[in-house]
């Protein structure tokens, strides 16, 4: 979850909370970073780059890929983290939370 979707979902409880009493409120950086040192929210990268693989495991688990790619158009075939889908992802989740 980045920064910008903490304060966003910040926004929509105030809104929901209080209407627009405290539409002047700012969910500004300093904001954000004390309520990350508050309640001990610390930043993880999830996803690394390609060099951060180990050859081995890929060169085991290729075969089984391929194998299952064969069932596939090569249309229908993308690599995530090269389209946002991730990014779009977990604005999803965090949307579903919210309802």
């Amino acid at each position: 979850m980045t920064g910008e979707m903490i304060q966003t979902i910040a926004k929509e409880f105030l809104q929901k909370m209080y209407g627009d009493a405290n539409s002047e409120f700012n969910f500004s950086i300093g904001w954000l970073k004390r309520f990350k040192a508050r309640h001990e929210i610390k930043s993880y990268r999830r996803f690394g780059e390609s060099g951060s693989v180990v050859m081995e495991n890929i060169e085991d688990a290729l075969p089984q890929i391929r194998a299952k790619l064969e069932n596939f158009d090569w249309k229908d075939i993308y690599n995530m983290d090269k389209k946002g889908l991730f990014y779009r992802l977990q604005i999803l989740f965090v949307g579903l939370m919210l309802e």
